[in-house]
């Protein structure tokens, strides 16, 4: 018959260390990859600069690393193109990338 007295310590200093570590950082970038690659082939492209941009950068959000998956400030117009305004229809790329739906 099983104990049902059961406690667990969580070392918050080792689990914080770990969420931090540059190991962290690289899983996640490793993570991002297949994102990124969606999100170009899915982009539009006239001239394919635009899409050729988006890549994945690590941030230290406070204790945690995330990774943003974006396009560089020069190709800023790629928001239009992924969200839509008055006059021209969205295309999503960004979100079906991270779905994996492209």
């Amino acid at each position: 018959m099983a104990d049902d007295n059961v406690r667990v310590d969580v070392d918050q200093a080792a689990v914080d260390e770990v969420v931090r570590s540059v190991d962290m950082r690289d899983l996640l970038l490793d993570v991002a990859d297949p994102i990124v690659g969606r999100a170009q082939l899915g982009a539009p492209k006239a001239s394919g600069e635009g899409a050729a941009s988006i890549r994945s950068e690590p941030v230290l959000d406070g204790p945690d690393w995330t990774v943003r998956i974006s396009w560089d400030r020069a190709h800023f117009y790629m928001y239009f193109h992924d969200r839509g305004t008055e006059r021209l229809p969205a295309r999503p790329f960004l979100e079906p990338a991270l779905d994996g739906a492209l």
